[in-house]
C-alpha cells in the first residue's frame, strides 16, 4: 500500500487527497446509505461542505435537463470568493445516480459530525485518519480531474478557483501509475 498523499491547506493543514482504493475502501465502511449518499455527492460534486449543506435546502438548483448544479451566491458565503455564482457541469454519472436520494434522505450534518464521521470510516478501513477531512473530497475530485487530463480551465471554473496557480500543487501529486490508470477509467467521458 503506498504512503498517503498530502496538500497542506492555505492555512497550513494537511489534507488527504483519495487514491480511487481508498475511495473504495471508506465507501465499504460507511455503514448508513444515507451518510454513503451524501459523501459520495461531496465528493463527485466536488463541492465545498457548507454548499452541500445549502444545495440539500434548495433542490432547484439541480438543473436536471441541462445535467448541471447552478450554485448561486448564496451557496457559498466564502470571504474570498470572486465568482458570484458557478455551474457544475455536465453533472457525471456517478453523482446523477445519487442525486434523487440525497434530496430524500436525512440533511447532511453539522461539519464538526461530518469530520468525526469521515475520521471513524477512514478507521474502519485501517487508512490512517490523518489529514481526513471534509476538503479531503473536494481536494481528491480536483486532483483525480487534472490526473484525468481535463482542462485546467474546466477544473477552475467547475470548482470555483479564481486562477490557475490555485490548482498547481495538484500538477505533481505522486499517484502511482495504477492509481493513474484507475482515476483516468473512472473520469472517462467527463467531458
Amino acid at each position: 500500500m503506498p504512503e498517503p498523499i498530502f496538500i497542506t491547506s492555505d492555512k497550513g493543514h494537511k489534507v488527504r487527497v483519495l487514491s480511487p482504493f481508498d475511495y473504495d475502501k471508506i465507501v465499504s465502511n460507511i455503514d448508513k446509505d444515507y451518510l454513503r449518499t451524501i459523501f459520495n455527492v461531496c465528493f463527485w460534486s466536488g463541492m465545498r461542505y457548507v454548499e452541500v449543506q445549502r444545495f440539500y435546502d434548495h433542490s432547484e438548483w439541480w438543473l436536471r435537463e441541462r445535467n448541471t448544479i447552478h450554485l448561486p451566491r448564496e451557496a457559498q458565503k466564502k470571504v474570498k470568493r470572486v465568482a458570484p455564482e458557478r455551474y457544475i457541469h455536465p453533472i457525471p454519472p456517478q453523482l446523477v445516480s445519487e442525486l434523487p436520494y440525497f434530496f430524500k434522505n436525512k440533511k447532511p450534518s453539522a461539519v464538526k459530525v461530518w469530520n468525526e464521521n469521515l475520521k471513524r470510516w477512514a478507521g474502519k478501513a485501517d487508512l490512517e485518519n490523518e489529514g481526513i477531512v471534509p476538503k479531503t473530497t473536494r481536494k481528491s475530485i480536483e486532483s483525480w480531474m487534472y490526473v484525468a487530463g481535463l482542462p485546467m480551465n474546466f477544473i477552475c471554473l467547475r470548482q470555483g478557483h479564481d486562477s490557475f496557480t490555485s490548482m498547481n500543487h495538484y500538477q505533481a501529486l505522486p499517484f502511482t501509475e495504477a492509481e493513474k490508470a484507475e482515476i483516468k477509467r473512472r473520469l472517462a467521458g467527463w467531458v
